[in-house]
């Protein structure tokens, strides 16, 4: 992923970190997004494709292209304030 990241023109436009755990460990690969002010939580995004969709679509934004999240990525999206186990119910990783 990190390697994605560096190839997506991305560096210096957006911040890429990895933690441990974000609090929701149980949905890893988390990622979180603060984009216009709002929060953008996703969760399982374990494999390089929803991430390289997610790399394309941040990317668009950032030149000013208005548009929702594509599907791959709006079925990872939950919202999460802190405490607890994490989001339920658990997406199917075939999403």
């Amino acid at each position: 992923m990190r390697r994605v990241f560096r190839h997506s023109g991305l560096d210096g436009r957006a911040r890429l970190a990895f933690s441990e755990c974000l609090g929701p460990c149980s949905e890893a690969n988390v990622i979180f997004l603060y984009l216009g002010g709002r929060p953008v939580w996703l969760r399982r995004v374990n494999e390089i494709q929803p991430f390289q969709v997610l790399l394309d679509w941040l990317g668009q934004r950032l030149d000013g292209v208005e548009s929702a999240l594509p599907p791959p990525l709006a079925a990872r999206v939950f919202a999460w304030t802190g405490g607890g186990d994490g989001p339920a119910p658990p997406i199917d990783d075939e999403s």
